[in-house]
């Protein structure tokens, strides 16, 4: 899960392009070193009234190593989006780590069997 704070990126032009941006600040850490082309991510907004998953879609490259690490996204953006409240009312999903360590920064991680659950909820 990538998580965007629109206090410091403007969502305006994403929404207005139904697509979240391309290049996404990730941390140095185990987690970045597990991404790769293909998987699938979720794009989260955070401190916005109407938080929670705006969209989706797969990574487009391998993470980039720099000052600040860097990964490739194709990432689509929902006409709704899943709002927090209604994932949190989820019994398997009210421990997801957005809600559980706000403040981490990319990537944020969700197990196997709370994907199979967000899947169902995501537009077709």
């Amino acid at each position: 899960m990538i998580k965007c704070n629109p206090h410091k990126t403007d969502l305006g032009p994403m929404v207005e392009a139904g697509r979240a941006h391309e290049h996404w600040c990730v941390a140095d850490n185990y987690r970045t070193r597990l991404m790769a082309p293909g998987q699938p991510v979720l794009f989260w907004v955070s401190s916005h009234p109407r938080r929670g998953i705006w969209g989706a879609g797969q990574l487009a490259g391998t993470p980039v190593p720099g000052p600040q690490w860097k990964i490739s996204t194709n990432i689509t953006l929902f006409d709704e989006p899943i709002l927090a409240s209604d994932i949190r009312s989820i019994e398997e999903l009210s421990m997801l780590e957005v809600f559980r360590s706000p403040q981490q920064s990319n990537p944020s991680w969700i197990d196997a069997s709370a994907w199979e659950i967000v899947r169902t909820l995501l537009p077709d």
